[in-house]
């Protein structure tokens, strides 16, 4: 999970990294998260939906500001800044939440409990009052067998490639771009509070044999990286099991 930081603000500017994929850029002071975003002719969907509702009001207005399209919303994982914005977007009209089977169980089991990591920023979801600040858990689930959408001349697939930064990473592979989540991070340390050192390795070295595929993969923070960077952190992330 990424270290709070004074607000969690946007400023709105989406970096295009091309095949109809996007991510929201942030204020370097105010980032919390990377925020994906795939446009297809018929539907758009969203990597992860922020750490609460105010967070999640300022994505929705810079998804709104580059598509109209009707939105499915996937979780990478069951941290709070990747999916305590999901009652905002299911409260906007969004009725699809995809996450991994195992990130769903986490979400139920720990979402109360996490409120407290949000105090500093985001106050009323901390204290669960307001609206969009219910625990809203996905309505579908990925388990071992990868999911493909199609956008609309667009394809995506949801799969995961086993456990890692959490026992329920899951992947949004678009045309050439990987959103990985905190499986990768960029510009901070990998974060181990409910991870599986020696097993998240082997899944970055995976990534690391994936550069045909996606060259462009998206951590979870930090700046776009590739598949030689996904191979570089594989020691590291070793280092702790």
């Amino acid at each position: 999970m990424a270290e709070q930081q004074p607000g969690p603000a946007s400023d709105g500017t989406w970096q295009d990294l091309g095949g109809g994929s996007f991510v929201l850029a942030s204020s370097a002071a105010r980032a919390l998260v990377n925020i994906g975003l795939v446009v297809g002719r018929e539907r758009a969907l969203l990597v992860d939906t922020g750490c609460g509702p105010r967070h999640a009001t300022e994505i929705l207005a810079a998804v709104r500001a580059l598509t109209a399209l009707p939105l499915l919303v996937v979780n990478t994982h069951a941290h709070w800044d990747h999916f305590f914005g999901n009652a905002a977007f299911r409260d906007a009209g969004t009725t699809t939440i995809w996450a991994h089977a195992a990130a769903a169980r986490a979400m139920e089991r720990t979402g109360e409990s996490q409120r407290a990591e949000v105090a500093g920023v985001e106050p009323d979801m901390a204290a669960g009052r307001g609206p969009g600040t219910e625990i809203v858990l996905p309505t579908h689930l990925v388990q071992e067998v990868p999911v493909v959408l199609d956008l609309g001349g667009t394809v995506v697939e949801l799969f995961t490639l086993g456990r890692g930064h959490t026992d329920g990473d899951l992947m949004v592979g678009a045309p050439g771009v990987l959103f990985a989540g905190d499986v990768l991070e960029e510009g901070a340390e990998p974060q181990f509070e409910d991870a599986h050192p020696q097993e998240w390795a082997a899944v970055l070295r995976r990534l690391g044999t994936m550069a045909a595929r996606y060259p462009v993969m998206v951590p979870g923070h930090g700046r776009p990286v590739d598949a030689a960077f996904a191979a570089a952190l594989a020691p590291v992330v070793q280092a702790h099991s």
